[in-house]
């Protein structure tokens, strides 16, 4: 099968695209940068230089399937940029694919329950039928699911799949992030009790994106690691894996929210500015206990996560260090 994966010069792009090679698929790059793909293309991935804005183009000629992992994954942007990156231009290969008959698995997030309006925490053990308040998390959130809207209006036979938490070896976001954040002293207890949340390993991700492109599910489907993990008892055992202090200081949750949302709205006065060091949908992530439904996954992708957590993030901490 020859598969085009979008944003291949990224952290889950890449890895799929590498692992797709090694199971026999003829696989094809887009993105943006040129030296990481030209790295690829020493893997064996045909590398292609494109700016999805522009639109598709010739990129499908000749293929049989896309996975669309291309995305402004960030908490911080503008409206315009979120809009372009991730519904237009998640809109428009939809209806490339839908015109030409090509497979479309697309990568969203979980981020989008937190949306649902159940309550001030985030759903636990939420299901892909959730349905959504108008409050969006955040703007990324908010981009990702009118994305998933527009996928699933123009190819209504697309695989929409929500991961949570990616981390694994290449990860350049989550847990880089938080070992910075602990080198620095810069990250305060936030809860006196644990909170407890899923993440997903980049190689199960990807077995999930394998099946479904080989296969014919529709719909959208949780994806995760498949066992709850303690936020804070995992940041101790990454500061024990890095020589650092544990995150001792006891700093209430909803004043550092309240204060990163004022620092936000400083920064939003002038656009352009860089991220400020702490957002507030970053310290809802730390706070907020959520946990996902896989019998979708398991019952219509036949997926089933082959990485437990303690060794993927042991390996993740190791290389850290």
């Amino acid at each position: 099968m020859h598969i085009l994966v979008t944003g291949a010069t990224g952290f889950l792009g890449g890895a799929a695209a590498r692992e797709l090679l090694r199971c026999g698929h003829r696989i094809t790059g887009t993105g943006r940068n040129p030296e990481l793909g030209a790295a690829l293309e020493r893997d064996g991935v045909r590398f292609q230089a494109a700016d999805l804005r522009s639109g598709p183009a010739d990129l499908l000629t000749g293929t049989d399937a896309v996975l669309h992992c291309a995305a402004r994954s960030t908490l911080w942007g503008s409206w315009a940029e979120f809009r372009a990156d991730n519904i237009e231009v998640s809109a428009q290969l939809a209806r490339a694919c839908a015109r030409q008959g090509v497979r479309l698995v697309h990568i969203s997030t979980p981020s989008v329950y937190n949306a649902t309006g159940l309550s001030d925490q985030v759903p636990e053990s939420a299901t892909e039928s959730a349905s959504f308040g108008r409050h969006f998390d955040s703007r990324y959130a908010r981009s990702k699911f009118l994305a998933e809207l527009e996928v699933r209006l123009a190819l209504p036979g697309t695989a929409v799949l929500r991961p949570r938490g990616i981390y694994g070896p290449g990860d350049t976001s989550i847990m880089p992030r938080l070992a910075r954040a602990l080198r620095a002293g810069r990250l305060p207890r936030l809860s006196r009790s644990e909170v407890y949340t899923e993440l997903t390993d980049v190689r199960n991700v990807i077995q999930a994106a394998r099946r479904a492109l080989e296969g014919q599910a529709s719909g959208v489907f949780n994806v995760t690691d498949g066992v709850s993990i303690p936020i804070w008892a995992t940041l101790d055992r990454l500061a024990d894996a890095l020589g650092v202090a544990r995150p001792t200081r006891l700093v209430p949750a909803k004043l550092l929210e309240g204060a990163a949302a004022l620092l936000e709205g400083i920064y939003r006065l002038r656009p352009g500015q860089p991220e400020p060091p702490v957002t507030a949908s970053a310290v809802r992530l730390l706070t907020r206990p959520m946990t996902l439904d896989l019998r979708r996954a398991r019952s219509q992708l036949g997926y089933q996560p082959t990485i437990h957590p303690r060794d993927g993030l042991d390996a993740v901490f190791a290389a850290l260090k």
